[in-house]
Order: structure tokens, then C-alpha cells, then sequence
């Protein structure tokens, strides 16, 4: 394990993710992927969430092979006294610390952290994820990447026009909250490295959101109309929109004018440039159903791949709409190595996961292993931490930590 551990430009760093399911394990595992050594500390029996969500494949489900992988999980009951102990010795020889109780809770259990945990360690960053904030009217509310989501108008302008406002069907406040908080955690390790000071992130679905829906607020600040629902189109831009072929969907983007005209040239040549509906961007936003109706009459009369050929040899911006399957199988996927290989820890097999990203020249990233079962680790963690054998066996007597994996 220990040279597993030194891998990537993060090695060295020591990461407490006492978080559950998604947005601050994702932090989590973001700091994981590019080497830091993140000690996984999951509640006695219960476990992380995300290992029950979904599909499963054997002991756990696809999610936390994801979201768990490159950690060492090790199970603690922070409402023992040996448990918190535990976590107060890792404190002392940790980086970060990664949590997304409710307000108030970390607090509760005599964990505070201005109060305890940095005045254990005084360079420590804590990184609080949660729905609404540590403080304003909502605080105490329960977060969820669902009502971060609705709340921050995207839900509202996702859509077709005559639909229900629509959700995404997959984490993504979680995981956009995860990005950012890992930026903030190393923005913070920087101010760390140049002051010895630690301090506290205050992280929220919500405002993580916010930092990405665009100006929507902005422009209903000025002006008093709201973004409507209008499919996959976008309001300042012509064409945008996911086209139907003869045998399957295609998307196009023309937010750059040269690239609009060059769509237009392909679909219509010079009739279609010359066209005074479609001079300009306003002009093409202005007359966006003619504008599709005519792209459409196009890509329906050719396949899918022979459209995204044609579009992409003329410059043009254009892409193919794939299900899973076909994202596995597409060519630069595949030489890009986009979708990694990874041995499956629980059982036979392999499975294939998103490779790390972005990709660093000198200093790449790597996933070590997939996520692994609960608790696998917590004997090899206290022992590091100069527990002996005896005090591990009291620990377990007490319920501080969880049934040690029986040796083969």
C-alpha cells in the first residue's frame, strides 16, 4: 500500500473524508486521483450510501467503485470515545479534512472545528459541503443535489417548451460541487504553504450551481424576464440544437459566427449565407424555427455518421448523440484511453471508469485501485497511527471501529 500511496503531484497529502454519497467524496476523489492519500472513514455497519445505489457488481454497486476509488476505507463510531480518538490522532497527521453533516453536527459530536480540530492541527483545511450553507435560513434544511438543481433555475429552463421543468439524471450539483470544493482545498493548501494557517471552506450545492447556470439571475435583475424552457437550444445562440438523422441524432453548435456560416454553407450553401434571415446571430436567433426546420430537412436525409463526417470536414461543429453503448465503442474514446481500465477489487473481472482528468505532461494522475470493500483498511490505519494489536482488539470490543476483515 505505502507505495501506492506515492503516485501523483498531490502525494503527501493527507485527506479525512468523513463525507457521504457524492459532492464531498467527489472532492475527495478528485484529490485521490492526482495522489493524495485519502483515508475513507465510513460509519460502524452502515457504510457510505454510495455503495448501495444503483446497479450493484458483487459487494457494491458501480457508483462507489467510482466515487471510492484510490481511498483506504476504515469504519469508526465518532460517538465513542475510541472512536473519536481514532479521528483526532489522523487529524493531527492530516492535510484536509472533508465532511457533509448538517449544520451543527460536527459540533455536536465535539468536533468543532475552529474550537478542535485546528487547534490539533493548526495547518489543517476542513472543507464543509452542504446543501444550503453553514448559515442563513436554509441551513438546517436537508441538502441534496435535487433541490440544488430546481432551486438554481436549471431544472426550470431545462425542457422542452410545452414539458415539465426537467432534472438531469445524473449527481450534477453533486458533482460540480465536488470540482469546485477540491479547487477551493488546494487554494487553501496554497494559503497553507505560505502562512502555516488552516482554515474553513464553507461549500454548498446550491451556490456551486449558481457559479455555472450563466447570467440568468443577471438578466432578470435588469430586465424582469426569466429564461423560458426551450429545449436543447440556447437563447443568445444559432444554430444549437440535437438533430434527427435518418438513423439516429446528431448536435451542432454554431456559437462562433464563422462556425454558424460554415453549418449554413454545408446544409444550404450559398442560398442559405445569403439568406437576410440568417446574416447574422441575432438574426438566426430571431428566426431559429426556419432556421432548424431547414438543418433538419438535411440531416434527415443522411445517417448519422456520414452527417458528422460531412459537417466536421467543412469546420463545422458537430457530434454525434451516443447512448453507453456506442460511447464504448467510439474509436478516439478508445485510442484516447478516455475511459480507463481498472481491475475489479471485489471479484473477477475488469470495469471501465472515466480516466483521470484533466491529464498533467510531468505529473499525471492514476487510478491504483476501484473502490474497495468496507472497512478493508481500518487494521492498516491504526496501525500506522502506533496502535498495537491489543488496543485495535479493545477498539473493536467497545464498537469504536468495525469487524476487522477475516485473513484467508
Amino acid at each position: 500500500m505505502a507505495a501506492e500511496l506515492h503516485q501523483g503531484p498531490l502525494s503527501g497529502l493527507r485527506v479525512i473524508d468523513l463525507a457521504t454519497v457524492f459532492a464531498g467524496p467527489s472532492a475527495a476523489r478528485r484529490l485521490a486521483d492526482f495522489g493524495a492519500e485519502v483515508i475513507k472513514v465510513e460509519r460502524v455497519g452502515d457504510g457510505d450510501g454510495a455503495r448501495t445505489l444503483g446497479e450493484q457488481d458483487g459487494a457494491d454497486g458501480y457508483y462507489w467503485r467510482q466515487i471510492g476509488r484510490n481511498k483506504r476505507p476504515i469504519e469508526l463510531d465518532l460517538k465513542t470515545a475510541g472512536g473519536k480518538e481514532v479521528l483526532l490522532r489522523l487529524v493531527r497527521s492530516a492535510d484536509v479534512l472533508i465532511e457533509n453533516f448538517r449544520p451543527g453536527a460536527l459540533e455536536r459530536l465535539g468536533l468543532d472545528p475552529e474550537t478542535v480540530l485546528l487547534q490539533e492541527q493548526p495547518g489543517l483545511v476542513v472543507l464543509r459541503v452542504t446543501g444550503f450553507g453553514q448559515d442563513g435560513p436554509y441551513s438546517s434544511r436537508a441538502g441534496f443535489g435535487t433541490i440544488a438543481e430546481a432551486m438554481s433555475t436549471l431544472a426550470y429552463t431545462t425542457g422542452q417548451p410545452d414539458g415539465p421543468p426537467t432534472l438531469p439524471p445524473i449527481a450534477l450539483a453533486d458533482e460540480i460541487t465536488g470540482a469546485l470544493s477540491a479547487f477551493a482545498v488546494l487554494a487553501a493548501i496554497r494559503h497553507r504553504d505560505l502562512t502555516g494557517e488552516g482554515q474553513v471552506i464553507d461549500a454548498t450545492l446550491l451556490e456551486s450551481m449558481l457559479d455555472v447556470v450563466g447570467p440568468g439571475a443577471a438578466i432578470t435583475h435588469r430586465t424582469g424576464v426569466s429564461d423560458q424552457r426551450i429545449g436543447s437550444r440556447l437563447w443568445f445562440s444559432a444554430p444549437r440544437n440535437v438533430y434527427q438523422c435518418a438513423d439516429g441524432w446528431i448536435c451542432m453548435s454554431g456559437s462562433a459566427d464563422s462556425v454558424a456560416k460554415r453549418i449554413l454553407g454545408v446544409v444550404g450553401g450559398d442560398e442559405l449565407l445569403e439568406d437576410p434571415r440568417f446574416l447574422t446571430n441575432a438574426d438566426r436567433v430571431a428566426n431559429v424555427d426556419a432556421l432548424d426546420a431547414l438543418i433538419t430537412e438535411w440531416t434527415l436525409h443522411h445517417r448519422w455518421e456520414d452527417a458528422v463526417r460531412i459537417l466536421n470536414e467543412a469546420g463545422a461543429a458537430a457530434g454525434p448523440v451516443y447512448s453507453a453503448e456506442q460511447l464504448i465503442r467510439d474509436e478516439h474514446v478508445i485510442e484516447r484511453g478516455s475511459l480507463a481500465t481498472v481491475e475489479n477489487p471485489h471479484g473477477d473481472g475488469e470495469l471501465l471508469q472515466p480516466a483521470v482528468t484533466p491529464r498533467l505532461s510531468r505529473t499525471p494522475g492514476a487510478i491504483r485501485h476501484a473502490g474497495l470493500a468496507q472497512g478493508s483498511c481500518t487494521e492498516a490505519v491504526l496501525l500506522e497511527l502506533g496502535y498495537s494489536a491489543d488496543e485495535i482488539a479493545q477498539l473493536g470490543a467497545t464498537g469504536a471501529i468495525g469487524a476487522l476483515p477475516v485473513s484467508a
